[in-house]
């Protein structure tokens, strides 16, 4: 019987057990794991080997939509001395100057609000192939 083997790096020490359920899910047996490397192999002569492949694909795909969501950077925020400061100062700039921050902390927020929002439809996309091949490689060979 021919196996084949696959290692790979989890980026986060938390992520170590969930990535090792997901693969799971495409047949893939757990070998080892060193800190953040894991190995795992899996059985090619499996009958819905082919079946297990594609929503694999499908899989690696929507986890790199997910590593390539690029989160907004989070804006300096103005405390209270500094701006009482601005506003005695410089009473125009400071009105400008808190205007602009108001704006760009919207704008902040908007994205972050989109960026997490695919973030977590990506997700339930991930569960949902994972469940659906789970599901294939578990049911009963025909």
């Amino acid at each position: 019987m021919s196996r084949e083997a696959k290692i790979f790096t989890v980026p986060q020490k938390g992520m170590v057990s969930r990535r090792v359920k997901e693969y799971e899910s495409f047949g893939w047996e757990l070998l080892s794991i060193n800190n953040l490397d894991v190995s795992m192999s899996r059985e090619t002569q499996n009958p819905k080997y082919a079946e297990l492949i594609k929503f694999e694909y499908q899989y690696e795909d929507l986890i790199d939509q997910q590593r390539a969501i690029r989160y907004p950077i989070t804006p300096y925020r103005l405390d209270t001395f500094t701006a009482f400061i601005l506003f005695v100062l410089f009473i125009f700039p400071g009105i400008f100057y808190v205007t602009y921050k108001n704006k760009e902390m919207r704008v902040y927020n908007e994205q972050l609000a989109t960026a997490q929002a695919i973030y977590r439809r990506l997700d339930a996309e991930i569960k949902k192939v994972c469940e659906t091949s789970r599901a294939t490689f578990f049911s009963r060979n025909q």
